[in-house]
């Protein structure tokens, strides 16, 4: 549960937080923190992520035979996303905005991040993408958070994103009970 979860981190990343999930203010604050270097580098990478999402995006179509039988197909964003983005030695911004940007070009209505790493550049992205449900987790526990949803964490209808060997354990284990994209490992 959310208890587990707020422990977990406590005891490893420092949580001073009274839950996992950081507030919009703390993104935003990280937002403007970042090196102006840096935040240029972040807006011309996350604007050609954006237009190759936009690029990739299937077509609804429909077509009428000559017997006046409709055939085509619809296509529709989920409605939530779990993008989990690992948080070990190094930040990876890059991974949020592979994971985040094209759910955000699908359409999707809430897509939630997870990250056992708390790094200004972490932050800093997920605030200058514009994300509000962000959580301090990590590991099994945050795959596990996303697939079945906490009194915190909502249930995430897919899960994406990389991550250690207990990460693409859990997303494993539970595909089936939650779309995930595929087991990406070490």
């Amino acid at each position: 549960g959310d208890a587990g979860l707020l422990a977990y981190a406590r005891r490893f990343d420092g949580l001073t937080r009274d839950s996992v999930r950081v507030p919009v203010e703390e993104l935003a604050d990280a937002s403007g923190r970042l090196d102006r270097e840096f935040r240029r580098s972040l807006d011309m990478a996350s604007a050609q992520v954006r237009k190759f999402a936009r690029l990739q995006m299937p077509q609804s179509w429909m077509k009428t035979t000559e017997r006046g039988v409709r055939l085509g197909q619809i296509v529709r964003p989920l409605e939530s996303v779990g993008a989990y983005v690992p948080g070990g030695r190094y930040p990876l911004p890059s991974t949020l905005m592979m994971t985040v940007i094209p759910a955000q070009v699908a359409g999707v209505k809430s897509v939630l991040v997870a990250s056992p790493g708390s790094s200004l550049e972490t932050l800093g992205t997920a605030g200058r993408l514009g994300v509000e449900n962000f959580f301090h987790m990590g590991g099994a526990q945050a795959i596990a958070a996303f697939a079945f949803g906490t009194d915190t964490v909502p249930r995430a209808e897919r899960i994406v994103g990389p991550g250690n060997v207990y990460v693409a354990a859990a997303k494993k284990l539970l595909a089936g009970v939650v779309g995930i994209d595929f087991i990406a490992g070490p």
